[in-house]
């Protein structure tokens, strides 16, 4: 696509916005109809999709992308209209007689830029909240997932018709090229790298953006825990998508006093799941080479890996240091670090040495204890005696902090995020203008100095 091609797919999007049909709550709600009708019908697809490009098993692909979405865009389509309501606010008594509110207008045409490892959800949930918020999308899906790339493109063309949403399909060099463009708002999901790149260019243009990236997830387990319900929470959460989820955990520390009793439960588990029928394979051969190259020191591997469809089996890797080539780097794959610690002093000096991540994880009954790791440690989320579920409800916002990325979505934080609130006010002609500020001030200052105290 020449230089050319592209503005000229931007300032049409621009124009279908200037011309205010999206402003309409009609339009927007008849457009998540459509859509959710359509990904009715192309179940089958998305998950042959899914499949072929993650090897991602039909279950974890019709919850975690498919089912997942549908329930996002029935959710948004029942609460839009109260969200989006103007709000009424007193107005101070010198601004009488006068009415104020306040109003959610949307930003105008956005930028969504998604990853390959939820290549339908992490598309199409940004989608959602900005049609919804009454904006134009040019979506740039991952090229890291051609099959479910080439859905994208055919679901979106049948619900809008170019009217709305566009696709753009390419590489790096067209992410680059977009951004070079005007846009109102960018979405962005993706490594930190790649995040700060997205953050410089849309600061050229003081164009707000929305980064949801990742880190490394600190998972802690203490001495007061069910050691068997822990293990399986932990690998629930540590393997689903083989590891390849933003807000899974990275590592995990475990208190002393249980670690051995801890790994020994782990590698039960572990050992009874049938990995290489349910677990997804890496998404490329370089990921895969990547990952294995992690695997150093003492590391205990489930099942034999089969390169040929990039397929790596779950690995533990046992008394790591933070020296490890393995915590120099998100991990986003199904490899757990264990790290052990004596004392507490000790868990917080390595916290403190851990970026802002986007999750964290504690299994403990210690509710003082959990207590002061949510307050000391900043993090986007914080989920206690469980891994993964307080980013996987509609209600709660999904995003992070520092490193991991700013701003919020999901369900109506989405929809906050893709408008913007416009402060309102009317005032009549009758009455008269108590407080007018027009010199002289003399003639009014003395009386507005006892009233205004």
């Amino acid at each position: 696509m020449n230089e050319s091609s592209l503005r000229e797919i931007v300032n049409d999007q621009r124009a279908f916005f200037q011309s205010g049909e999206t402003q309409s709550l009609i339009w927007r709600r008849q457009a998540l109809k459509r859509l959710e009708e359509v990904l009715v019908r192309y179940q089958q697809k998305i998950l042959r999709a899914l499949a072929k490009d993650l090897g991602k098993p039909e279950m974890e692909a019709f919850l975690t992308e498919y089912h997942f979405l549908l329930q996002e865009i029935r959710f948004v389509r029942r609460g839009m209209k109260s969200w989006l309501k103007p709000k009424k606010v007193v107005s101070p008594i010198y601004f009488q007689p006068s009415q104020s509110w306040i109003e959610r207008h949307p930003f105008g045409l956005v930028l969504v830029v998604a990853p390959w490892n939820y290549p339908l959800q992490l598309s199409l949930s940004p989608i959602v909240a900005a049609i919804a918020g009454g904006n134009c999308v040019i979506l740039k899906p991952s090229e890291m997932a051609p099959a479910i790339e080439e859905v994208l493109s055919q679901i979106l063309e049948e619900v809008f018709q170019g009217r709305g949403v566009r696709v753009l399909r390419g590489g790096v060099e067209l992410s680059k090229r977009l951004l070079e463009q005007k846009f109102d708002f960018i979405f962005f999901t993706g490594s930190t790298q790649v995040g700060r790149e997205v953050a410089v260019a849309a600061a050229h243009s003081l164009t707000p953006c929305l980064l949801e990236l990742g880190g490394k997830c600190p998972c802690i387990v203490d001495e007061r825990v069910d050691l068997y319900k822990a293990a399986r929470r932990l690998i629930a959460g540590k393997f689903l998508n083989a590891g390849q989820t933003c807000f899974a955990p990275d590592f995990v520390l475990v208190d002393q006093r249980i670690a051995e009793g801890f790994i020994k439960v782990l590698s039960e588990v572990l050992v009874s799941i049938p990995w290489d029928a349910e677990m997804a394979s890496i998404i490329s051969e370089q990921h895969f080479e990547r990952l294995v190259n992690l695997c150093q020191g003492e590391v205990k591997t489930f099942g034999k890996d089969e390169a040929d469809r990039n397929y790596l089996a779950p690995r533990l890797i046992l008394n790591v240091t933070e020296d490890h080539p393995v915590m120099q780097q998100e991990v986003f794959g199904p490899i757990l670090p264990v790290i052990t610690y004596s004392k507490k002093e000790t868990l917080f000096e390595i916290l403190e040495r851990i970026e802002s991540p986007l999750a964290m994880y504690c299994f403990s009954k210690d509710r003082e204890f959990t207590q002061l790791l949510s307050s000391r440690f900043p993090s986007g989320s914080f989920c206690i005696n469980d891994t993964m579920k307080q980013l996987s409800q509609l209600k709660l916002p999904l995003g992070g902090v520092g490193t991991s990325g700013y701003g919020r979505y999901r369900g109506r934080f989405g929809v906050d995020a893709m408008t913007y609130e416009k402060s309102m006010m009317r005032r009549p002609f009758f009455g008269k203008d108590f407080f007018e500020l027009i010199p002289p001030y003399q003639r009014v200052f003395g009386w507005i100095k006892k009233f205004l105290r």
